[in-house]
């Protein structure tokens, strides 16, 4: 199916302002994200798995036989390599160095971070767009789930780290996309690439698999209702053998043996307590006491720090109730899936984070439902509309405080956000002797301002974040008007009817 211009350059727009977004902010590493750096640099600039010479950048880390490696899964690495090599061989950027203790920031991690977890959230942000636009969604609705994903969720947080959950939030909804458009003339291709963009999730983060899994049942019941060929689940399962046998290479050239993983292997104690050979995630029996503390509450509570899903209950319901069995049960699943997982993992908190870490993968899915009820009819999708837009706003507001500070607060602090966030932003606390950074995070407009912003009095110091909130503004603004203009419908190409199955 073959989007008018109208909606090419509203989707264009909102790729553009999300990357702008994420561009203002410039974050110090940490050990869980310095692991996956590690294993990108040592890719490129020498052509090895292990990351010798680098180790003591990160405490995220393996050994086997004397040598160090990343304990990550190396899909994301893998990805990061393509940016990273571009900066190293066409833009002439130096190689990381070898030895020494790590810097708070790095130029390269700058980039390589932008390039893959902000274009990939962007990204998602705008097959989100789409996807709300076939559940009936107008173009100015579909803009506004669009910006509260990007901007209003913790995705805004971790489009500005390198973590692997936007990169394979983004995989797993692109493969739902695809999956969810049945009776093309491209039927095999788009299933291979679902298959694909599906398995390369599981390279990424093991912890998703399960989502996985349910997109590949989703095909399958396709297939019975006869809606798609049983072909598809071929290609499909040919597209989803290549990046499993890409990760079981990688264990092979790195570990010896290709069912190995630097998860066996942890150099760190506090993390071999919780992941090994037998059980490579930690995971445990669900533990029904976190269900509370993860949906609510200023700690790691997800309707807290994306208020916007507190519409998505009544967004399941009306899918339902209108029998969208697909998109209902896969968004649902998915969701159910993440969730349950995180129940199970000993770490549930996520560590030094921006709300529920874990439960990030599952803010695309959930957004779904969101979207089913802004495209209600009538008063209750008005209504839908403005409930939306007020909870994006709080979110918004929410997120930038936490991204200002660094994004990143310890699991030990209870409520992070009075605790921490609001005395920093107000000037009117100390950094904890904890703190590894600034007392605000890099920015572009920091950055420009260099010696003069910090000789500005402490409480007016957070003056460097009003350009951003100007352009988000503006771009919001403009967008917003834009999904007013006429010109939503859809061209079908000959031979492609494109009808959703959702």
């Amino acid at each position: 199916m073959v989007r008018d211009r109208a909606w090419l350059r509203t989707g264009l727009g909102v790729f553009l302002v999300l990357m702008g977004s994420y561009a203002f902010f410039w974050h110090s590493r940490d050990w869980n994200t310095a692991s996956r750096l590690m294993l990108t640099y040592a890719l490129v600039d020498r052509g090895s798995l292990a990351i010798d010479g680098l180790e003591d950048q990160t405490g995220d880390r393996a050994f086997h036989e004397g040598r160090y490696f990343s304990d990550k899964l190396p899909g994301y690495p893998l990805l990061a390599s393509v940016p990273y090599g571009l900066m190293r061989y066409a833009f002439g950027a130096k190689p990381h160095p070898l030895g020494g203790p790590a810097l708070a920031f790095w130029p390269s991690d700058y980039g390589v971070t932008l390039a893959t977890s902000g274009l990939l959230t962007a990204a998602t942000a705008v097959v989100l767009m789409g996807l709300a636009l076939d559940l009936g969604a107008s173009r100015r609705a579909a803009v506004l789930v669009a910006l509260t994903y990007g901007l209003a969720t913790p995705a805004y947080v971790y489009a500005t780290l390198a973590y692997g959950h936007q990169a394979s939030a983004f995989a797993l909804l692109a493969s739902f996309a695809l999956l969810s458009r049945t009776g093309t003339s491209r039927d095999g291709p788009r299933a291979f690439a679902a298959g694909l963009l599906a398995s390369y999730a599981a390279a990424i983060e093991l912890q998703v698999g399960p989502v996985s899994a349910v997109l590949g049942f989703f095909l399958i019941a396709q297939c019975v209702s006869g809606a798609r060929r049983w072909d598809a689940t071929a290609a499909f399962g040919v597209g989803a053998l290549i990046p499993a046998l890409l990760l079981l290479l990688y264990n092979m050239l790195a570990f010896g043996n290709p069912f190995d993983m630097g998860y066996f292997h942890h150099a760190t104690a506090q993390f071999a307590r919780v992941h090994s050979r037998e059980n490579p995630l930690g995971l445990q029996g669900p533990d029904w006491s976190r269900v509370v503390p993860l949906l609510w509450g200023r700690h790691r509570g997800l309707l807290f720090y994306a208020p916007i899903l507190t519409l998505a209950p009544f967004g399941w319901a009306l899918l339902f109730a209108r029998r969208r069995w697909g998109v209902a049960i896969v968004s649902l699943a998915a969701t159910a899936a993440v969730f349950g997982v995180n129940l199970s993992y000993p770490e549930w908190t996520g560590g030094w984070s921006t709300g529920p870490r874990l439960l990030v993968p599952l803010l695309p899915f959930a957004m779904l439902p969101v979207a089913a009820l802004l495209a209600a009819p009538g008063a209750r999708g008005r209504v839908a509309i403005v409930a939306a837009a007020s909870l994006g706003l709080a979110g918004a507001a929410l997120m930038l405080l936490f991204q200002g500070v660094g994004a990143r607060l310890p699991q030990d602090v209870l409520d992070p956000l009075i605790e921490v966030v609001w005395p920093l932003w107000t000037g009117l606390g100390a950094p904890p002797r904890w703190w590894t950074g600034e007392r605000f995070t890099r920015t572009l407009t920091g950055l420009l301002a260099g010696p003069r912003l910090t000789e500005l009095p402490a409480t007016w110091q957070w003056v460097q974040f009003l350009p951003l909130v100007v352009f988000q503004a503006a771009g919001a603004a403009w967008l917003l008007r834009a999904g007013e203009e006429p010109g939503d419908e859809r061209e079908v190409q000959p031979g492609d009817s494109g009808e959703p199955v959702l």
